[in-house]
């Protein structure tokens, strides 16, 4: 069987996981192709080296909209060429995005008949909507486009012949916005072994090395989405507190330069440090008092999880999907109100007040979280779809 994976490999964790179910079904002896759609951004490069065909493709721009309307049409039509020389049994879509291009390559006259899965990473409807914007006339603009552009996404998804959902909650979700599907399947993304262990950021190793000090990590992107502004302002208000916590960001994005800026403004620019974006943040998590995700909104919230796997704790933001089923499923973390500077700034200091804990969910993680659970849903599905 030929299974052809599409990724869009500058967002998120999902080029990831893509890479790791690739490698697992080369394993199985499944012949799989990878279609990439990338920015060449170096810093979400991933590099399928498993997949026997790998085809990279240039596209312009980041996240969702890679271009405007136009470029999506150039970049279905290129795809539709792409699917029609490989001649793959199946199709695996690797977010909701990918699932609306694959779909509306269908219509294309010539266009061959293939079955495809989509494998939903995030919480798009919540990550589309998020922004606001000052002009009213604009909100309203871009409003209509995003509910047109999530109606399509969504018919696009219900014509699937199969689904993916990295969580309950996701599922949950679209199942209240009238998606029924027969063949759906709920997959936790796995904790991928990382064989990198660069040296750490100097600051951050002597912080996380002095036993003076407690030092709590976040790493997320610089984006509005991951809400860095209430997590500045709530480590600012319980460093008045506790002056001998530090707090280690790890990512890049639009708005580090503004998240700088207001550390600055408050005060506390010498006890946050801006450490940039690391290949292998689970080396700064085992260091760490906590790691903190104070997100708007989340796909799932893998951070989370890959800071338990190294037996730390999390403070989270209760946004829609993901930290809430990790705190349930792992039974262990805090959650804060979304975008409460107070409840967080609380939970800092709480886990200051109370002595570090050894989080010990090897078996869960083992079982919920490991690449084999993952690839093996993922090839059940394949099996129902195809027979």
């Amino acid at each position: 069987m030929h299974i052809c994976h599409i990724v869009l490999n500058n967002i998120g964790g999902a080029p990831k996981v893509a890479d790791s179910l690739i490698s697992s079904q080369v394993k199985a002896g499944y012949k799989v192709s990878t279609v990439i759609m990338t920015d060449l951004d170096p810093r979400w490069i991933v590099s399928f080296k498993s997949a026997h065909i790998i085809i990279v493709m240039k596209i312009a721009g980041t996240l969702f909209y890679i271009g405007g309307a136009i470029h999506q049409i150039w970049v279905t039509i290129q795809l539709n060429k792409i699917v029609a020389e490989q001649k793959p049994d199946i199709i695996i879509c690797h977010s909701a995005f990918l699932t609306k291009l694959f779909y509306l390559s269908k219509f294309i006259p010539g266009s061959l008949s293939i079955p495809y899965i989509s494998y939903i990473h995030s919480d798009y409807l919540s990550e589309s909507k998020i922004e606001r914007q000052i002009n009213l006339i604009t909100a309203l603009i871009q409003n209509l486009n995003v509910n047109i552009d999530n109606w399509i996404h969504l018919r696009a998804i219900k014509q699937a012949s199969g689904i993916v959902f990295v969580c309950k909650t996701l599922h949950e979700k679209f199942f209240k916005l009238g998606l029924n599907h027969p063949r759906i399947v709920i997959s936790y993304n796995p904790v991928t072994p990382d064989s990198k262990n660069p040296p750490l950021n100097s600051t951050a190793e002597s912080w996380l090395n002095n036993s003076q000090l407690i030092t709590f990590v976040s790493a997320a992107r610089f984006h509005y989405p991951k809400d860095h502004k209430t997590l500045i302002k709530a480590f600012a208000k319980a460093s008045e507190t506790y002056s001998n916590i530090r707090l280690i960001l790890l990512g890049d994005g639009d708005l580090e330069v503004e998240m700088q800026g207001l550390a600055n403004s408050l005060g506390i620019r010498d006890i946050v440090l801006f450490a940039g974006s690391v290949p292998n943040p689970k080396a700064y998590f085992s260091l760490c008092r906590a790691v903190i995700l104070a997100s708007h909104s989340e796909g799932f919230g893998m951070v989370l999880v890959e800071a338990v796997a190294n037996g730390v704790t999390f403070i989270a933001s209760d946004c829609p999907v993901g930290p809430r089923e990790i705190s349930e499923v792992l039974n262990c973390g805090t959650l804060v109100p979304e975008s409460d500077v107070d409840a967080l700034a609380e939970a800092i200091i709480d886990h200051v007040k109370t002595p570090q804990q050894n989080i010990d969910c090897s078996e869960q993680i083992a079982q919920l979280f490991s690449e084999t659970s993952c690839a093996n849903q993922l090839e059940s599905l394949i099996e129902q779809v195809v027979s």
